[in-house]
């Protein structure tokens, strides 16, 4: 009980005046340090570990994602430099491209203007064929016209009626 009562001696700068004060001090202090190294060190460690675990995987996961990063920026900057051997290459198939088409237009072209020549020549020949034959026609026409006109005038009504009769009789006989 002597613990619990207030020392009457006065106390020193460093150290109580009553040693028996000193003395249950320490073994109390010395108790509730063992009492926390006993229960309490091993979760402090476990807290200390696994705080150290996280930080060492949020480095490694931070060194993963910045060397994946690096590889990113280094494709980008690849495909970058490679996007101008592209557009080259693109521009040289389209140029490529044009000339082909433009060779080929040509050609056509060319195709469908001797196709055309030929269909005028064609028609200009039918039309000219055409023509001669209604000249003709039209002559034969007018000849007629023209020999009836001399034949009426150098015969008479008698050798007319004549024609005309014979005429008439060949055409029933022939139907």
């Amino acid at each position: 009980m002597n613990f619990l009562l207030a020392s009457s001696a006065e106390n020193g700068i460093i150290i109580p005046g009553d040693t028996n004060e000193v003395i249950w001090g320490t073994i109390s202090f010395t108790i509730v340090v063992l009492l926390f190294l006993w229960k309490g060190l091993g979760p402090v460690k476990v807290m200390w570990h696994a705080r150290i675990d996280r930080i060492r995987n949020e480095v490694t996961s931070a060194a993963d994602t910045r060397a994946a990063a690096e590889a990113k920026l280094a494709e980008v900057e690849s495909n970058i430099a490679n996007a101008a051997d592209e557009r080259q290459r693109i521009i040289a198939g389209a140029r490529t491209d044009a000339q082909t088409v433009k060779a080929q237009i040509i050609t056509r072209a060319g195709t469908d203007a001797a196709d055309l020549k030929a269909r005028g020549l064609a028609d200009a020949q039918s039309a000219k064929l055409q023509a001669t034959s209604d000249l003709q026609a039209e002559i034969g026409v007018l000849a007629l016209g023209a020999a009836e006109k001399v034949v009426a005038n150098s015969l008479d009504a008698a050798t007319q009626n004549e024609l005309i009769d014979s005429y008439i009789n060949s055409v029933g006989a022939s139907s």
